[in-house]
């Protein structure tokens, strides 16, 4: 997007002016064109906009967009033709000045009247609230729900293969759709120590796993190229993490002693788990 200051900016109709004779119906509109030039607009300058930017300011405001007037009504006598395939507007920067600039993102809801900066803070704190609300509330209705046969699930998985473990905590998360309620379930059998530990990790590596397939699904059901490949991003991730830390016994002992080492912390300075879940 560039811009450059016409030569010599007239409305179409005045350099296209009917000879003598020509029938008077036939420069009608070559005087339209005369009036829109009285009427302000400026032709001091012209602007190139690529097709990216094009498309940009539609969605900025398209009745804006609208109102944009293309430089085919007018003449640079100089360089008629150096937007090349880029489209040509007079007013292009005043467009700019005013829906960028100087426009306003929050333009409706009870908000509105913060301002930009107010209004998004407002809006920020509100919608972190519900969403924890929400995540809680689901949680527990899921918890209720589904996982009452779970629990009998997990106690026979801490007498199964490690990866047997894994493999039962990634179909419980698949079957809730939320590793959060695994997780939340998990926790305390654990604490109560009738989860062990070292059962407690191939289950949460497994939930992990298990949380890819509702990404999975939803980018199976878009079939788009980038929400497959964020999909299986978020698989990849997840079973790459499972082969560094849990096969070889030495790099499964690094989690499992941390976290011992932040249990023990947690449980004697009550600040630590909030420290680790602001830091974390």
């Amino acid at each position: 997007t560039w811009v450059n200051a016409t030569a010599g900016c007239a409305p179409l109709g005045r350099r296209l002016m009917a000879p003598s004779g020509m029938p008077e119906s036939s420069a009608a509109p070559l005087a339209l064109l005369s009036r829109r030039l009285s009427d302000g607009t400026d032709c001091s300058q012209y602007f190139c906009v690529g097709k990216e930017l094009k498309g940009t300011f539609k969605k900025i405001s398209k009745s804006g967009y609208k109102k944009l007037t293309s430089c085919g009504g007018y003449i640079a006598e100089v360089d008629i033709e150096a937007c090349g395939k880029d489209s040509c507007f007079l007013d292009a920067g005043a467009y700019y000045t005013r829906y960028v600039e100087q426009g306003r993102i929050i333009k409706g809801g009870f908000v509105e009247g913060a301002g930009d900066m107010g209004g998004g803070a407002i809006a920020l704190v509100l919608s972190l609230i519900l969403l924890c609300g929400g995540l809680v509330g689901l949680c527990k209705v899921l918890s209720f729900l589904f996982m009452g046969g779970a629990k009998r699930a997990i106690v026979a998985a801490t007498r199964t293969n490690d990866y047997v473990a894994m493999l039962v905590g990634c179909l419980m998360t698949i079957l809730v759709q939320s590793s959060s309620v695994v997780t939340s379930v998990l926790t305390p059998l654990c604490g109560i120590g009738l989860l062990p530990l070292a059962k407690m990790f191939p289950l949460s590596l497994g939930a992990n796993v298990g949380t890819t397939a509702t990404a999975l699904i939803a980018a199976l059901s878009a079939f788009t190229h980038d929400a497959v490949h964020i999909a299986l991003c978020h698989l990849v991730f997840n079973l790459e993490g499972i082969l560094i830390w849990f096969p070889a016994p030495v790099m499964r002992r690094v989690p499992l002693g941390a976290a011992k080492l932040l249990g023990l912390y947690a449980a004697h300075f009550r600040l630590v788990p909030v420290i680790y879940v602001v830091v974390v």
